[in-house]
């Protein structure tokens, strides 16, 4: 099969052209292949053909709408590596083409894989717009069926969802009222990337949660979206004396952060009451961003423990749409769990290791002498190895320092990963231990959080070593 005739299917935007005689599927609506066995699966809508005289087969799919990131080139590229590097082991890297209208974006790219040692061919189409993405593949042997599949992508019509807002509606604006100021905010979607996009390790880079936000890691920040609601979860920064000393941590964290992108407006700031433990440091502003002269309604929350300071960023096109998201601070600090992301065992391959320590010093409730101190560390490795084999190390020490004891523990066994679990076997007296798994977006890295399912006590926290 020529690469070029192949690339005829990119260029017929499945979006445009409505067929007849459709069925629909989700938000899709089109034309199946006549002749075509309908597969019975409930993620997506899909037709297979065999020849049994001549061996060429050829299957085509509409997957069940998943929210979008808002980008359409990062949506693509996670639909192909969560869906066709799935599908097709060894499959060429692709080489994405992308053709605009209607309010919709679709990316395209061909692959070549081999099957039963033969060449076998792959296409994926995702189509981004109104906040969801569709997408759609064709898998086949030989180009037998080509002009079916053209046929089949050119029926397909993409239902617009009835309660989203345009992204950029053009000469739009709401007034926004906040305590005696009143600014504009323009209803779109913030483009506000300090840093490029990256899977930091990560290959099932984009999480859809049942709630409709979708989360992304970028290089300075996790992205999540919702609608017209975009958060952004800095990574963490440590405390320096240097940030201590400006004697307002949340103000020069404000600063550090929102002033080079953004010209702020009528900052306020949360008024806890008067003096407070635990204090709650969250500023709102109006501001426009500098890249591109659009404005938002902005918040910005930091929560500090341990030395350490998470900044979670909010930009809504209005203070209500704000307001409406956003009703109180729990819900705004809850936005730090949406940093969470599926592992798979090509990430999971390497050394992970974590060591942690703590220590008291004793005094007598009677002599107020000094009676020593208590202590303990651990150290925990582990390796994953391709071959679905794993090695584990867990080691450490507790007691009074002149007393202490000691551990040493060694396991070999099996692991088995799914999105959201790891499963491992010849644990502790040769059980089988089955972790919730999830990895943490982190600069320049992530960190592979473990929680056993039956002791959920006993958690891991971890970064790659190797």
């Amino acid at each position: 099969m020529a690469t070029a005739r192949l690339f005829l299917v990119l260029f017929c935007l499945p979006f445009f052209v409505s067929g007849q005689s459709q069925e629909s599927f989700d938000i899709a609506t089109f034309t199946p292949p006549v002749g075509w066995k309908r597969e019975a699966i409930d993620f997506a809508a899909s037709y297979v053909i065999t020849n049994n005289n001549t061996g060429n087969w050829c299957r085509v799919a509409i997957y069940k709408s998943i929210g979008s990131s808002g980008d359409a080139r990062v949506d693509f590229e996670s639909e192909w590596k969560n869906i066709a590097e799935k599908d097709c082991k060894g499959i060429s890297t692709p080489n994405p083409e992308t053709i605009t209208e209607d309010g919709w974006t679709a990316t395209s790219s061909p692959g070549q894989y081999k099957w039963q040692e033969k060449d076998a061919y792959y296409l994926l189409t995702s189509i981004s717009g109104y906040g969801k993405v569709v997408t759609i593949t064709a898998n086949m042997n030989s180009d037998a069926y080509l002009k079916d599949v053209e046929k089949f992508m050119s029926s397909i019509d993409l239902i617009k969802p009835k309660d989203y807002v345009a992204e950029n509606p053009k000469n739009t604006s709401t007034p926004v009222t906040t305590g005696n100021n009143t600014n504009t905010s323009q209803a779109t979607i913030p483009v506000i990337e300090m840093g490029k996009a990256g899977n930091h390790g990560i290959s099932i880079s984009t999480t859809n949660f049942d709630d409709g936000w979708v989360a992304q890691p970028f290089a300075d920040y996790v992205r999540v979206s919702k609608g017209q609601v975009t958060v952004l979860l800095h990574y963490a920064i440590k405390i320096t004396d240097q940030i201590r000393d400006s004697n307002d941590v949340p103000a020069y964290l404000f600063d550090m952060l929102m002033q080079p992108r953004y010209i702020v407006s009528n900052i306020r700031k949360y008024d806890n009451g008067g003096p407070c433990y635990f204090c709650i440091y969250f500023y709102e502003a109006d501001v426009t961003e500098k890249s591109t002269n659009k404005k938002y309604h902005a918040g910005f929350r930091v929560l500090i423990e341990s030395g350490i300071a998470r900044c979670v960023e909010i930009l809504s096109p209005s203070a209500q749409d704000f307001q409406k998201e956003f009703p109180n601070q729990e819900k705004i600090a809850a936005m730090t769990g949406y940093n969470k992301f599926a592992v798979s065992q090509a990430d999971l391959i390497g050394e992970w290791d974590e060591s942690s320590g703590a220590y008291v010093n004793m005094y007598s409730t009677v002599t107020g002498a000094y009676a020593g101190m208590n202590s303990s560390s651990s150290a925990n490795k582990f390796i994953f190895k391709p071959d679905g084999t794993y090695f584990s190390n867990h080691k450490g020490a507790f007691g009074m320092v002149g007393s202490m004891q000691f551990y040493d523990q060694k396991y070999n066994g099996n692991y088995t990963v799914t999105n959201w679990d790891i499963t491992a076997t010849k644990r502790f007296e040769g059980k089988t231990d089955v972790w919730w798994a999830q990895f943490e977006a982190v600069r320049e890295g992530c960190v592979l959080h473990l929680q056993d399912k039956v002791a959920t006590g006993m958690q891991y926290h971890l970064v790659k070593a190797k």
